[in-house]
């Protein structure tokens, strides 16, 4: 294994202009890795949604034609900007020097899902390069149960009409809808339309079950849909036989559960694509009735939670409340809720998790409060909630006293040039036991935001270095900062000049040379991730020298201004282990396969870094995928990645703008890494345990840590953190590898490993703990550290 300099370079998306057809473009991901990736050719946003509409009379019909007509010559090409995306599947071949060779096969789809603001639209982008099953003649539904005024077949188009499906009320019942296709499909996608004359009996909570004839039943998606209708999007898989289970419904009335279904349609791809060895596998989809923008665990109750806007499918800047759905990660149950007593839209903020698990979000669309997560008394609304300069896109971490940073912003707030400095929170000495007497925020202009400026943007061709691109704006937004010894941050990007910030005292701001000598090396809304605290060791990867490629979003067209594309440059820094603010060592390692902005970065227990998601033509709200991994959803702006304590990685969200619903994702999926299986990828790996109470324990830096296991593992552990992340921005991850020492015999499995006494290296707070055997990671014991 190559530890973290062997990275796992996963689902990319935008079109790679310098990867042409050359086989050398290709490149070979470090150590044995190998990936299957897809290419799209080029791809027109032609296609809108899906609409399921009753019909309209031809004089409207008529009227629409031509104001799409004229809308069309007004706008010139913007109607292209409505279309699914098409890859294709890349398979990697062995060649002279690690090269590989791509080899096309057929086209597949990759499937947006964009739950429209009115009912009657289909909850899914079309999937363009993939088939809609039109012919349903051999289709045969079995349905649990049927009301008496319906028929199970019209839930698959079949009946009049206007005909429905509707199950018997029966509370407390699953209901369940199994379509036999008559044949075995590759299938990718099932949508469901709820009965549009019914206010009842719409999917709510469901599970989506994939079978061959006689095989045994895969779950391949599950979650909770809203009221309008929804959309299953998975892994293709050679099945016959579907099966919708929907555990609940959307009802005012407890006594009433009935499903009313109007409509089931599916998409199919030519083929399943072959396993690739070592490359992992994507397993099943979880549904969320929102796009999931943010992101965070809860350790005490198991939970993965996540947040959007105001709304489900957009966001604003008036509104003082969130939603939020929370997933049991013991049994996948989502649970959606409105969170208003805090008066904070918490999209677009600033988010660090402190000593204690809260997750502290500052700023974002309601630009000028903050508030707090807490573990076991959830939201909360500090009494006084000001934070002292409005801003959101800031970047934000706990410090290793107990204070918390904030840097830099842009989009909400004063607009640029003003300077948003740094910030930081001084808890209430109270704090610990009543969060909602919070704290104070002060403003410190000597950690200048001036210092993390990024370049100004310049066009490339066909007009380059003109001032139509040279606009002085988003030059200080999303930071990675990462605490260090002393209540000292290092600001490791995204602009090529790097820093020291000192906050103790008067604060300091000191210069730490340049990640590199590009005048385009600015990497916006890259990756970067501390894998190794104990050397101070972090890796960046990608990012684009500005946030919006096009000029104007508008016109994107080959001849139309645009900026600089992203970078698939890769950088490692060592922070010197002695006293913060010295040099800082930069080594250029071998770049990432593909040209990426808007990925996410996640640890894993064995020291890689997996790289998931992203564009290459960095532009928010689009979905363009150039290349891909094996899985079927692409994750571009507003994605994100996190590290669940079964090791695996649950990767989510994308885009939530209601003004291109196509590129809208609300849904995740499970990523279960090559070490979780057998060397030849057939088997489940087996895998050691920590023998405990499943008490999360709690250890003072610099102590001493037993661990009991059920067989002899690897003398290495790793310490994992609890963290929380929104637009590719994760400051408080970070890794912590120990040594673990033998106590008695080999045979007794008992071992210990001394933790780290500096909080600037362990910072405090919650920490998934792994063993490993062989490489294979255990599931993680949560602990927690605490120094004072």
């Amino acid at each position: 294994m190559l530890n973290l300099r062997r990275f796992l370079y996963e689902a990319v998306a935008l079109s790679d202009p310098d990867a042409g057809s050359d086989p050398e473009s290709v490149r070979l991901v470090p150590g044995d890795l190998e990936k299957t990736g897809y290419r799209s050719p080029s791809v027109t946003r032609s296609q809108k949604p899906v609409e399921k509409t009753k019909q309209l009379p031809v004089f409207i019909k008529v009227l629409l034609l031509i104001s799409v007509v004229a809308l069309a010559v007004f706008l010139g090409g913007p109607i292209a900007n409505f279309a699914a995306l098409t890859y294709k599947a890349v398979v990697q071949c062995s060649g002279p020097h690690h090269r590989h060779a791509p080899i096309v096969l057929d086209d597949a789809p990759l499937v947006g899902q964009g739950l429209a603001a009115y009912a009657l639209r289909v909850p899914a982008a079309t999937p363009a390069g993939a088939t809609e099953v039109s012919d349903r003649s051999g289709w045969k539904p079995n349905c649990s149960s049927t009301d008496s005024t319906t028929a199970c077949e019209n839930a698959i188009g079949k009946g009049k009409d206007g005909a429905v499906w509707k199950s018997q009320n029966a509370p407390g019942t699953t209901h369940s809808i199994t379509i036999d296709f008559g044949k075995e499909l590759v299938l990718h996608s099932v949508v469901v339309w709820p009965a549009e004359k019914l206010k009842e009996g719409a999917v709510r909570k469901h599970l989506v079950e994939v079978r061959t004839k006689e095989g045994t039943w895969q779950l391949v998606a599950r979650g909770t849909w809203r009221q309008q209708g929804g959309a299953a999007i998975f892994e293709p898989f050679q099945t016959q036989q579907v099966r919708l289970s929907v555990i609940d419904t959307y009802s005012a009335d407890k006594t009433v559960n009935f499903v009313a279904i109007s409509d089931i349609k599916v998409w199919t791809l030519p083929r399943v694509l072959d396993a690739v060895k070592g490359g992992g596998r994507w397993a099943e989809t979880l549904n969320f009735p929102l796009v999931p923008v943010a992101a965070w665990l809860n350790p005490k109750k198991g939970q993965l939670v996540t947040a959007a806007s105001y709304t489900y499918d957009r966001f604003d800047k008036t509104s003082t409340k969130t939603l939020v759905a929370e997933v049991d990660l013991a049994n996948g149950d989502i649970t959606e809720k409105v969170i208003g007593e805090i008066k904070h839209n918490v999209f677009c903020p600033g988010t660090s998790m402190d000593a204690n698990g809260r997750v502290i979000f500052t700023g974002g669309s309601t630009a000028g409060v903050y508030s707090i997560y807490d573990l076991d008394k959830g939201w909360i609304k500090p009494n006084d909630n000001e934070i002292e300069k409005k801003r959101g896109y800031q970047g934000q971490t706990y410090l290793s006293d107990g204070r918390t940073f904030m840097i830099g912003g842009t989009w909400s707030g004063p607009e640029e040039p003003d300077n948003k400095d740094g910030e930081i929170f001084v808890p209430d000495e109270d704090f610990l036991k009543h969060p909602e007497k919070g704290g104070n925020w002060t403003l410190n202009e000597n950690l200048s935001a001036a210092s993390i400026k990024m370049s100004l943007p310049r066009c490339e061709g066909p007009l380059p270095n003109v001032d139509g691109c040279a606009k002085n704006e988003w030059r200080q937004h999303h930071p990675w900062l990462f605490a260090w010894k002393g209540a000292t941050v290092f600001h490791a990007g995204p602009s090529r000049n790097m820093n020291w910030f000192f906050t103790e005292n008067s604060g300091k701001t000191k210069p730490a040379g340049k990640r590199n000598d590009d005048p385009d090396g600015d990497a916006v809304c890259g990756a970067a991730v501390m894998y190794d605290a104990v050397k101070g060791s972090i890796i960046t990867a990608g990012g684009a020298p500005n946030y919006h490629y096009w000029l104007e979003s508008t016109k994107r067209g080959p001849n139309d201004r645009h900026r600089l594309s992203a970078t698939n440059k890769v950088f490692g820094m060592t922070l010197t282990l002695g006293a913060p603010g010295e040099p800082v060592s930069v080594k250029t390692l071998e770049p990432m396969l593909h040209k990426r902005i808007f990925a996410n970065a996640a640890i894993l227990p064995n020291g890689e870094i997996f790289v998931v998601g992203g564009q290459t033509l960095g532009e928010p709200f689009y979905d363009d995928t150039g290349e891909a991994s094996s899985n079927s959803i692409p994750r571009a702006y507003h994605s994100w990645a996190l590290l669940l304590p079964d090791a695996t990685v649950l990767v989510g969200g994308g885009d939530l703008d209601i003004d291109h619903p196509e590129t809208n994702h609300y849904d995740a999926q499970i990523y279960q890494p090559a070490y979780l299986f057998t060397p030849d990828g057939k088997g489940t790996a087996a895998r050691p345990k920590i023998l405990d109470d499943n008490v999360i324990s709690e250890h003072k830096l610099g102590t001493t840590i037993t661990i009991q296991t059920d067989v002899e593992v690897n003398l290495e552990a790793s310490l994992i953190r609890y963290s929380s992340v929104t637009h590719a921005l994760n400051n408080d991850l970070r890794r912590i590898p120990l040594t673990l020492v033998v106590q008695g015999k080999l045979t007794d499995r008992k071992y210990a490993a001394q933790l780290p006494d500096d909080p600037g290296v362990a910072l405090p707070g919650y920490y998934m703990l792994f063993v490993l055997r062989d490489g294979v990671p255990s599931h993680a014991k949560t602990v927690r550290l605490f120094n004072k």
